[in-house]
Formats: C-alpha cells, structure tokens, sequence
C-alpha cells in the first residue's frame, strides 16, 4: 500500500469517527461539538478524495473552493451538498470560536 493510499484510508477513518462522535453529540445535546464534528467529518472525506487524486490542499478555505469549483460547478456533486459543506463551515467557525454563539 503507497503512502497516498495509507493517508486517504487515515482520512477516511477519521472522518468516519467524527461522524460517529456528531451523532453521540446529537443524542446528548452538545449541539456545538455535533456541528464541529459534521463539519470535520465532510473535510476529512473531502480531504481524502483530494490525497487520491495527487492533490494536497489542507487548508480550509481551499478545501471548500474545491468543494465548490470542482465538485459542485462540474456536476460530480448536487449543489445542495456543496450548499450543506459551506453551512457547515460557516457553522463550524461560530460553535468553536465565537462566544456568544450557542447551538440548541
């Protein structure tokens, strides 16, 4: 197994546990931490396509353009996902570092 293959099957796992720990968050009402899990789950699945396709773009906002440019405008993805990955990462911002935001 390659390195890039070795890292896109790490991303996916981690991805997979963020997933898992949004859902433990939901059912407990730490709403914040849900949110912040949703969001890290989709970048980490994002972020192994990008390690399968030779890309390394690790910074958020690149990420997202990618989202965007790439999967949504090109048709590989429906709008509406790319749509839930900015909310999420609009979200994920407010519930890790604003303090005057709390999800209910």
């Amino acid at each position: 197994m390659s390195y890039s293959d070795k890292a896109k099957q790490a991303m996916l796992r981690k991805a997979a546990e963020k997933l898992d720990s949004a859902k433990d968050d939901y059912k407990s009402a730490r709403y914040d931490s849900c949110i912040s899990n949703l969001y890290y789950s989709a970048f980490q699945t994002v972020t192994s396509l990008l390690i399968a396709r030779g890309d390394l773009l690790s910074k958020h906002t690149h990420v997202r353009a990618f989202v965007n440019r790439e999967l949504a405008s090109k048709g590989l993805i429906d709008k509406s996902l790319a749509k839930l990955y900015n909310k999420l990462m609009d979200l994920r911002s407010d519930a890790d570092y604003n303090s005057d935001v709390f999800f209910d």
